[in-house]
């Protein structure tokens, strides 16, 4: 993994948790996390042992304790045990400076050298790290984490968080799985990373799930895949891999902050070719819907008519995006949660 210095200027950034950020991602984030906790049968006041893999600076931790007005904390009413495990120093030491705090501890190494000798009920995964290995040192991975699953008396949970590979922020490179990502981190940070990362599919990442399960004899599995940031991903804003897709998470922030927008820069033309029949018939559905969100807002004109009506479509938005959807593939993110049963 390629390793930079500006791990606590970017992801500690005020400006990177924009609205998007808060109101959608982190929501359906949780919620994933919410649903591999439960499948783990918890009694109230049990130990919840984590090992969060590329945790960078500790996103994971922070969504599994904190939750949204309205919601409870995924770990209410258990005692969080914490490991997160970079390979990048400059992440941990910032991790360990943001946390230093007793159950909370972070590891300098690499999950494809070898895991943290303990037993654990849940392997988190947030923010892509496994895009960042090759298709087979991930199938070594979760073989070495399933292996360890299968060999307990109790219910493990797993959570496998890849790059879409049919995300509308990169319709050009739809025909490979394996790119040069070029990581633009934009907020506060001048410094960009180049790294070849790998994108997935339902049917492709639940082939890794299979060989791995199959490799580690890990027999009763249920795997429920998640997509997240469909049309409001980082890289609708930064435009980077598709300068023809219009920035919508810059819109729908703005909207929400009370600024303008026309209704023909918010309308979404889906793809028509480049992917599976399955994939464009998504987006086809999605564009039918989100479309007839934004034609209510904007009624007979092409513009609205105030700040409180802008913030209300970007919240009426922000709701549909939160909604669950398939796992295709076709997000930022693609999730696999994956409960081994003993």
């Amino acid at each position: 993994m390629s390793t930079y210095s500006s791990a606590a200027s970017h992801y500690l950034s005020a400006r990177r948790r924009d609205p998007v950020k808060v109101l959608m991602e982190e929501v359906v984030t949780r919620r994933q996390f919410g649903h591999a906790v439960s499948g783990l049968r918890l009694p109230p006041g049990a130990p919840l042992r984590v090992l969060d893999i590329g945790c960078g600076t500790a996103d994971g931790l922070r969504l599994l304790r904190h939750a949204a007005d309205g919601e409870s904390p995924v770990t209410a009413g258990l005692a969080l045990d914490y490991v997160g495990l970079d390979a990048d120093a400059a992440m941990v030491e910032t991790a360990r400076s943001l946390y230093p705090e007793p159950g909370v501890r972070f590891v300098e190494g690499d999950a494809r050298a070898a895991l943290p000798d303990k037993d654990f009920d849940l392997y988190l995964s947030c923010g892509v790290p496994y895009s960042h290995l090759t298709t087979d040192e991930t199938t070594d991975v979760l073989t070495a984490i399933l292996r360890r699953a299968a060999t307990r008396t109790r219910p493990s949970a797993v959570v496998v968080d890849v790059l879409g590979r049919y995300s509308v922020e990169w319709t050009p490179q739809w025909h490979l799985s394996r790119w040069n990502y070029a990581m633009t981190f934009f907020e506060d940070v001048d410094e960009q990373v180049e790294e070849m990362m790998t994108c997935y599919d339902r049917d492709s990442l639940g082939a890794v799930v299979e060989q791995a399960a199959a490799r580690a004899g890990a027999g009763d599995l249920r795997t429920t895949f998640f997509d997240r940031s469909v049309l409001l991903g980082r890289h609708t804003a930064t435009r980077t891999f598709n300068p023809a897709i219009p920035p919508y998470r810059t819109l729908v922030n703005d909207l929400y902050r009370g600024q303008a927008a026309s209704r023909d820069e918010l309308r979404f033309t889906p793809p028509a070719e480049g992917a599976p029949a399955p994939i464009l018939e998504f987006f086809q559905d999605w564009a039918r819907e989100w479309n007839s969100i934004v034609d209510e807002a904007f009624g007979t004109g092409d513009t609205l008519g105030s700040a409180e009506e802008a913030k209300a479509l970007a919240t009426t938005l922000l709701d549909f995006e939160r909604r669950p959807r398939a796992g295709l593939g076709v997000g930022h993110s693609l999730t696999a949660v994956i409960v081994v049963e003993p």
